[in-house]
């Protein structure tokens, strides 16, 4: 399926596989880099740092308000060490995913899930 121009937002995840004793500090490192790229980048939404239960990955999630906004942002990804972080936390592997977010259910004040609509799909009246 291609990319839709309308889609809400850009997400970019990336997924390290490390040995137990440095997926901690690896999450840690990811947090103190993600709050420096959000401070340079407008277009970034937020970032979530998980670590799995068996203690050997890692995933950093980037949410940015478009493929744009993250393709503006690239020039930054260019001055960041990342050769050095993964030799530094022993990283094994590490796998790249990008996706467009076409719908996206939030919780609501009622209890309920609902479709989270963006400002190119926002209804406009009759």
């Amino acid at each position: 399926m291609a990319a839709n121009t309308h889609s809400l937002w850009f997400t970019q995840m990336i997924e390290y596989n490390v040995p137990a004793l440095r997926q901690e500090a690896l999450a840690e490192a990811l947090v103190s880099r993600s709050e420096q790229l959000a401070q340079r980048c407008a277009g970034l939404l937020n970032v979530s740092i998980q670590v799995s239960d068996d203690g050997q990955r890692v995933l950093q999630h980037l949410q940015w308000q478009s493929r744009q906004a993250w393709a503006a942002a690239a020039g930054y990804f260019v001055e960041e060490p990342f050769l050095d972080l993964l030799c530094q936390h022993q990283a094994r592997g590490v796998n790249f995913a990008a996706y467009q977010t076409l719908r996206s259910l939030v919780r609501g004040a009622d209890g309920g899930l609902h479709c989270q609509v963006g400002a190119a799909q926002a209804y406009q009246g009759a």
